[in-house]
């Protein structure tokens, strides 16, 4: 019997052993804690209570991910954090593990961070006010006021691709740009579909409508510092949950990929 007791015993340190080790060998900022960062709360990504610095009971599906991720590499903490946008791709120490801020994946923004494999496609969507006229097409959207976030793929498409009549209103965060469109500020604003179609479903009096979008093919990376460790093992995750459906699951439950195609596409 003390032999068998004793065989338990050593099975239950073995164990625990190798739990530990397993943490260990995640490099994580925090032994057994995954640390994630967030931007501004964000419909049906990321939205949550900010005290200080810390994101409070995020609900959303880059928050969901975050912590199926966590599970699947065997952390049992998530700590999230607030990191503002404008600060995401600087080069440098960062914060946090791991970022997740709806970030298309660039060459030019890989250049200073890490990026994991895409867990999101989108194109660029154009919300418009009250106030505009309905664009049908992109020459359309050419004559309007246009406006987009800081650093985004949105505005580096009216940039570099629309060359509209207006100089385009740049606003440093997505909630500041989303209140210039609902005051008639801004006529359009072009930004990721996901982001805008979301934003619009929680108050859609609040604007004229998403009007369309502009085929882009963007891809959404996790951001990590420069060279970091974890993004192997966090792709590798990835990849599992890709694999035994649970990224699947979480898209439907927090989007409804039909309604982005149902927005026409601007040519």
């Amino acid at each position: 019997m003390k032999r068998l007791i004793a065989l338990a015993l050593c099975a239950t340190l073995a164990t625990a052993a190798a739990a530990s080790a397993a943490h260990v060998s995640v490099p994580t900022k925090k032994p057994g804690a995954l640390t994630v960062a967030f931007g501004d709360s964000a419909t049906g990504f990321a939205a949550y209570t900010l005290r200080g610095n810390k994101a409070e009971h995020p609900r959303g599906y880059e928050a969901d991910l975050a912590r199926a991720v966590a599970k699947q590499l065997g952390l049992k903490t998530v700590n999230f954090i607030y990191t503002p946008w404008t600060a995401l791709f600087a080069p440098g120490t960062k914060r946090f593990d791991v970022s997740f801020q709806e970030a298309t994946i660039t060459p030019q923004r890989a250049k200073t961070i890490t990026f994991s494999t895409p867990y999101l496609d989108s194109n660029q969507g154009v919300l418009i006010s009250h106030r505009a006229k309905k664009p049908h097409s992109i020459a359309d959207v050419k004559k309007l006021q246009t406006c987009a976030q800081v650093d985004t793929t949105g505005l580096d498409w009216i940039k570099t691709r629309l060359h509209p009549s207006k100089a385009p209103l740049q606003y440093q965060s997505t909630a500041a740009a989303f209140t210039a469109v609902q005051v008639n500020r801004c006529d359009a604003f072009i930004m990721d579909v996901p982001i805008v179609l979301l934003q619009y479903k929680t108050n859609p009096s609040a604007y004229g409508g998403i009007v369309g979008q502009v085929v882009t093919n963007e891809k959404y990376g996790a951001v990590f510092q420069k060279g970091s460790k974890l993004a192997k093992p966090f792709d590798a995750a990835l990849a599992k949950l890709q694999k035994n459906g649970t990224i699947a699951k979480l898209r439907k439950k927090w989007f409804n990929v039909a309604d982005f195609k149902s927005i026409p596409v601007f040519h």
